[in-house]
């Protein structure tokens, strides 16, 4: 039996919702208008994004709180269809109303948290969470009327009005159930394999760096595929938890250590080394756990059982061999002739970038260069980000899957930044978030070098060139001009906290 047409008929729609590149533009300038005031309070935002998002709850938070207005307006509709239909009963009319007020409250809520998620998606999730957005706000919009109409004593309107507000609840919930069923936002997306049942020799330890996230994998031999996990020694101990993050699915493995927690690359989740438990959102879901030991030089992990699940050894299972992922290089490069390529335009900023972080490191603690350099380095960053936005990333897209990501790794950037700028620069806490911050940077360039550059050529030469050109001369316009440099450095002053 083929689709229904009112199945055919939505996927279309919602296709098309998806394809809507327009909505780009506008998405990305709403989550940059809520992120600034964010990087400006810091702490404090944090504390209430984690608290919106549902981190350390182990549940999204969104979910429950939609169960307000879907249940409460659904009792309004009911009520009012029933006293249309000549049903009634005494204080039918006052519960409707009550519960219209009740619902458009948990709808704000609702929202709230909605937002704040929505700010982690990209591409076409984005796009479909704005109309998601939109579509839910018309309902609200209607039921306010409606409670409002009510009051003035314009009962029929009133009903009419929520009677509408429903109908739109009902079209937002479908597209908030295709992102949770079809696009998988907020589903678990870690690999929770029981391999290694037993405890297997995966690395030797003296291939592990202190705080640099190193992966390894195992065969599961039941799903027939390899499970990614990730060990990071730290303060002397070894750590494992999966590589996949259990927000959107990031390698944690190209991730940093910031204060005792492993932090993805893409939205910035961070996961306590001990417990695996997120620890800064979006994500509320723990990473699988691996018990570890150190025997003969090697590294050995097993999977820490979870609730819920069979506890089986390795007994009369065969050990598939363990492997490790090669660290991956670098292939950028760097052109010297005139009407240079895009990509060797990128690379060249890539590297001066590199060479800031390597200076402010080298610079002495207590020297107040080394607050100077920092602001140079804020700077380079805010113009990296801009022309990369605003002429790389639109002319790739059509060629590249990562551009996406490459966006939500410029908020990671921006976000880090923002921390590092309010600190000391001669307290050990700010050569920690340097370090992270570093690491974060030479992951994001060295993603671009290695995959978006190569994707780029099939933009062919001349077009490269052309985006070159228009590289270099915003990258100029951008360090020239008087009022964007004012510009940005009253960013940076309210960043530091003035």
């Amino acid at each position: 039996m083929g689709r229904s047409r009112f199945a055919r008929a939505t996927d279309a729609g919602i296709g098309r919702i998806e394809a809507a590149s327009s909505l780009d533009g506008p998405g990305y300038a709403v989550e940059t208008a809520m992120a600034r005031p964010a990087q400006i309070a810091g702490s404090p935002a944090e504390g209430v994004a984690n608290a919106l998002h549902g981190t350390g709850y182990g549940h999204p938070v969104h979910p429950m709180l939609v169960t307000i207005p879907l249940g409460t307006w659904t009792l309004a509709f009911a009520l009012d269809l029933l006293a249309t239909l000549g049903i009634r009963r005494r204080g039918t009319e006052r519960t409707a109303e009550l519960a219209l007020k009740v619902g458009s409250a948990g709808a704000v809520a609702a929202a709230a948290t909605g937002l704040a998620d929505w700010q982690h998606t990209n591409g076409r999730d984005r796009r479909v969470g704005m109309a998601h957005a939109l579509v839910n706000s018309t309902a609200l919009a209607l039921n306010l009327a409606s409670i409002a109409l009510r009051g003035q004593g314009r009962l029929r309107e009133g009903r009419l009005a929520s009677a509408a507000g429903w109908a739109c609840m009902f079209v937002g919930g479908y597209l908030g159930g295709h992102m949770v069923y079809r696009r998988r936002i907020g589903v678990d997306q870690a690999d929770r394999s029981l391999e290694p049942r037993d405890f297997r020799p995966v690395l030797p330890v003296a291939e592990l760096e202190e705080n640099r996230p190193r992966r390894v994998e195992i065969w599961d031999e039941d799903q027939r595929q390899g499970v990614g996990i990730v060990l990071v020694r730290h303060k002397g101990r070894v750590h494992a938890m999966g590589a996949r993050c259990s927000h959107r699915g990031g390698p944690l493995d190209q991730g940093w250590v910031l204060n005792g927690a492993l932090v993805c690359p893409w939205h910035g989740s961070g996961y306590d080394l001990e417990t695996g438990w997120p620890v800064s959102g979006p994500s509320t879901c723990p990473q699988p756990r691996y018990e570890v030991r150190l025997r003969a030089g090697m590294v050995e992990i097993r999977r820490e059982q979870e609730p819920g699940e069979d506890v089986v050894t390795a007994a009369g299972l065969a050990q598939a061999p363990s492997d490790s992922q090669p660290d991956a290089r670098r292939d950028g490069r760097r052109g010297t002739s005139p009407g240079r390529k895009a990509d060797e335009v990128l690379f060249e900023h890539h590297q001066l970038i590199r060479r800031l972080f390597e200076t402010i490191r080298d610079t002495p603690a207590h020297d107040p260069q080394r607050r100077d350099l920092l602001r140079v380095l804020a700077s380079e960053l805010e113009i990296h980000e801009h022309v990369e936005d605003h002429i790389f990333y639109p002319a790739v897209h059509p060629v590249s899957e990562d551009v996406p990501i490459a966006h939500s790794e410029h908020r990671q950037l921006s976000d880090l930044l923002a921390m590092t700028l309010k600190l000391n620069t001669a307290s050990p806490e700010f050569d920690e978030h340097l370090r992270a911050l570093h690491v974060a940077m030479d992951h994001h360039a060295t993603s671009e070098e290695r995959s978006m550059f190569q994707e780029a050529q099939r933009l062919g030469e001349d077009r490269l060139r052309e985006l070159g050109r228009a590289l270099e001369a915003m990258l100029e316009e951008q360090r020239t001009s008087r009022a964007r440099r004012t510009f940005r450095d009253l960013k940076i002053r309210l960043l530091e906290g003035l």
